[in-house]
């Protein structure tokens, strides 16, 4: 539950920010194509960077390249996390329980979208021109999906500008806009909650629209085609996954097909996209990594079997194991660790490195520090180790030996 909130929010913020960047730098540029690739690319990162994870890997670099066993790094923020769960747990459960509710809602429309796109192909008097399918029928508008093309009935026959209407549907499937309309229902579909989606959907169709109208333009007269843009236009979409002339749209496409347009030199800015994207990576996918930390390590020597029960082993057949498991060990330092109050004071948040021995009767003995934060947070990290439970001991060719063992506590204030 909580790993879907996070990516809830964290997408939220890789929405938001390449949102604010475009709005402030592209929006009034006349580089259509170029436009578009960046809201695609944002709205692709936004599904995919909060999934992506490069933390380190919980491991000490020695000296001489001897590895010891390491536990994986208890995070520690100060907060009571027990007396808490059953609370937190009950709340997060209701939000997510509320988010999947909400996410019906755009999921049914969607669907309910696609069959009628199927109804109305399967109804409709068919034709084809080239490699695009022309479909006919007394309730639709001049509109497209993909390769199919709807026009009200009768069109063909007329003739009256239906070529130019036919251009300008093909000219949406040449540029594949659908592909972007599925990815647009599939972020509704997820951020449902955050409306920020319909500012990409209405920017998305204005570009889409810019984009075929400087086609037509090349190929028809501007007054003309203006003329039957504004004689088409409808007041709202008819199908939310199909193109086709909305009337809201109209003012700004005219506008902009008598626009100067955008120099060359200004597709420099659209560099400035690569490190705000890499930012974005940075913010949502790395994770704090783990120290390196370099210790004086003895050479170690040949152990015999004659020697198992002193010696002092790094990695063994049978490692040993915490009271209660690794569930009972995290249970055990959550409940017993507190944040001292100087470094809290003072802001101060690090990871301390320890290494113990469990020995043969499973006792944690000579716990030290090998990589020091703070003399206080280092000597709460040892006073809870002292105190530890007892361990199941390690087992080597069947006998209780000693282990050496390490173990990161990171202090970190929320």
């Amino acid at each position: 539950m909580t790993s879907l909130i996070n990516y809830l929010w964290e997408g939220a913020v890789c929405l938001t920010i390449p949102w604010l960047f475009y709005k402030a730098v592209f929006e009034k540029n006349t580089f259509f194509a170029w436009n578009r690739a960046y809201l695609l690319w944002a709205i692709i990162m936004a599904l995919v960077l909060p999934i992506l994870d490069f933390e380190g890997i919980n491991s000490i670099n020695l000296a001489n390249e001897t590895y010891f066993f390491q536990l994986p790094t208890f995070e520690f923020d100060g907060s009571n996390q027990d007396a808490n769960f059953f609370m937190s747990l009950s709340l997060s459960s209701i939000l997510v329980g509320l988010y999947f509710v909400g996410m019906l809602f755009p999921l049914t429309k969607f669907i309910i979208g696609i069959r009628s796109l199927i109804r109305s192909a399967k109804k409709a008097k068919t034709s084809h021109k080239g490699k695009y399918t022309l479909l006919e029928h007394a309730s639709f508008e001049p509109s497209s999906f993909f390769h199919l093309i709807f026009l009200p009935q009768g069109s063909l026959q007329l003739r009256n500008k239906v070529d130019w209407i036919i251009d300008h549907e093909a000219a949406h499937a040449d540029f594949r806009h659908s592909i972007d309309k599925l990815l647009l229902q599939l972020v509704k579909i997820i951020f449902w909650f955050y409306p920020i989606y319909l500012l990409y959907e209405t920017e998305l169709e204005v570009i889409h629209e810019y984009q075929v109208d400087n086609k037509m333009t090349a190929n028809y007269p501007v007054e003309e085609y203006a003329l039957l843009l504004i004689h088409l236009g409808r007041p709202k979409s008819v199908n939310q996954l199909a193109h086709n002339f909305n009337k809201f749209q109209i003012k700004k496409r005219l506008t902009m097909m008598t626009q100067p347009k955008s120099k060359r030199i200004t597709k420099g800015l659209y560099a400035l996209a690569l490190p705000l994207f890499l930012c974005l990576l940075a913010l949502v996918s790395c994770e704090q990594k783990d120290e390196i930390v370099e210790v004086e390590i003895p050479k170690a020597e040949t152990i015999t079997e004659q020697a198992i029960p002193n010696a002092i082993f790094e990695i063994v057949e049978d490692m040993p194991v915490p009271y209660e498991g690794m569930q009972g060990w995290n249970k055990y330092l959550s409940q017993n660790l507190k944040y001292p109050q100087s470094a809290r004071d003072q802001k101060l948040e690090g990871t301390v490195y320890l290494q113990f021995i469990i020995n043969k009767e499973g006792k944690l003995i000579n716990p030290t520090v090998i990589k020091s934060v703070d003399p206080d947070l280092d000597a709460e990290a040892l006073r809870v180790i002292k105190n530890s439970p007892d361990w199941t001991p390690g087992k080597q060719k069947g006998k209780d030996v000693n282990v050496k063992i390490n173990l990161p506590i990171r202090f970190k204030l929320n």
